[in-house]
């Protein structure tokens, strides 16, 4: 029985117990009184304790009624408050970039977010069932078992097979309290350090390519010092023999120091560029000028097509370094009597110069065409190394035109030869002179 009753059935009580009372009264103290008037006053009474109780029950009504709207309020305000954290937590858990999936202490899966079906590669979206519906990787139940189990914080490495390759994930599981010390479920993590481990892999083959790369050079020095210091420096054949391969390896260690100190200055950012309009046919002619003695050598005719009012905008010196690195390296890798030229042609927006440097080389196999601009890669490396390449002069050009906003491909037909595209921006700068740093082409070479 509920208050606002029992309230009622009591003034009831009351109520009849007070007429009873008055009755009684009135009879003890008013025996003579006639029926008319006792039925009158009755009646005024009666009234008067009616009106009474209802004035109390519209008071309590009233009450009641106030309260309650009071407590409708209430309840908007929390289901509205509660609504808002919800939201926020959808989109807080919708928009992290970490894969979430929240299992309870069954493995029944609580909650997936976007990310965990996009990193995951599942493909029905739906929150039910279990934790072997999500991922069937033995490291995942592993570590979602060892939480529930000890309610200690648990890591795994995850491999995930995509329709473009492998994607490497790392998952951290925590335990999911709801309330006490008792763990409730687990709330896993999936990290995508796919892109990290790639980078460590090319840092680690950087490194081993630098050691490599200065080991063989270093090795011949050695040797031959040391022959000429037991005796071979009074052989004058030979001593001038070996001082000039000691020359030449000094030469190649010297370009490969100066490589690497350019290719990681404009990594850090270090490097800025002065951009402004060239007259490109006049750069091309300096850079055939320059690499006049190895055409010689290699018997390597050198073609300017490139018009004499074509103008583009760059740093001069970046492009002549561009240029220079192209064309040297169709220049060596080209057949005797081949042929390198240098042509343009104007994108169809007007806003953009292609340069194309094609050679009349063997060409290059179509699976290393990906991998040219990657540091130390050389399709042949053994005659690299003895035209004295050192395998990070692409790499450079790669990252001086992405400093420029430009493009850079390369396509090769075998037995016919080479062709290296490089698109840049052919309008005038805003100022005669701006510069532009490199930090935002920090990205390494995949």
């Amino acid at each position: 029985m509920t208050q606002e009753k029992r309230h009622l059935i009591l003034a009831t009580i009351v109520m009849v117990l007070a007429f009873a009372g008055y009755a009684a009264v009135k009879t003890a103290l008013f025996p003579q009184m006639s029926i008319i008037t006792s039925h009158l006053i009755t009646t005024a009474v009666v009234g008067l304790m009616t009106m009474v109780i209802v004035r109390y029950v519209i008071k309590r009504q009233t009450h009641l009624l106030e309260e309650q709207a009071r407590s409708n309020e209430r309840l908007r305000e929390a289901l509205a408050a509660a609504e808002r954290n919800g939201n926020l937590l959808r989109s807080i858990v919708a928009s992290a970039d970490e894969g979430l999936v929240i299992t309870d202490r069954d493995s029944r899966v609580l909650l997936v977010n976007s990310a965990a079906w996009r990193l995951l590669e599942l493909r029905e979206q739906s929150t039910t069932g279990r934790l072997i519906d999500i991922s069937r990787d033995p490291q995942v139940h592993h570590a979602f078992a060892s939480v529930l189990e000890t309610g200690d914080r648990a890591e795994a490495r995850v491999e995930v097979w995509a329709g473009y390759g492998k994607r490497i994930l790392r998952l951290q599981a925590a335990p999911l309290r709801l309330g006490g010390s008792q763990v409730d479920g687990v709330v896993g993590a999936f990290i995508d350090i796919t892109q990290l481990e790639r980078l460590e892999r090319i840092r680690q083959e950087f490194l081993a390519n630098v050691s490599h790369e200065l080991r063989t050079p270093l090795t011949s020095i050695a040797a031959y010092i040391e022959t000429l210091l037991n005796g071979g420096i009074d052989d004058p054949d030979n001593s001038l023999r070996f001082l000039s391969t000691v020359q030449r390896n000094v030469a190649r260690m010297r370009d490969l120091v100066n490589d690497i100190s350019e290719l990681s200055a404009i990594e850090a950012g270090a490097v800025r560029l002065t951009l402004t309009q060239v007259p490109l046919r006049q750069v091309v002619e300096e850079v055939f000028a320059g690499l006049a003695p190895r055409c010689k050598k290699q018997r390597v005719r050198l073609r300017n097509e490139t018009a004499e009012a074509c103008r583009i905008t760059a740093d001069r010196r970046r492009l002549e370094q561009i240029l220079t690195n192209l064309v040297d390296n169709a220049i060596k890798f080209n057949r005797p009597d081949g042929e390198v030229v240098v042509a343009t042609a104007t994108s169809d927006d007007g806003a953009h110069l292609l340069i194309k440097v094609r050679d009349t080389g063997p060409g290059i196999p179509a699976e290393h065409l990906t991998r040219v601009f990657e540091r130390f890669y050389r399709v042949d490396k053994a005659r690299s190394r003895d035209l004295g390449g050192t395998g990070l002069g692409l790499a450079i050009v790669k990252h001086i035109v992405q400093a420029h906003k430009g493009n850079l491909t390369i396509e090769s037909v075998l037995q016919k030869g080479t062709t290296v595209r490089v698109l840049l921006p052919s309008t005038k700068p805003t100022q005669e002179v701006q510069t532009s740093d490199f930090s935002s082409q920090r990205e390494l070479l995949s």
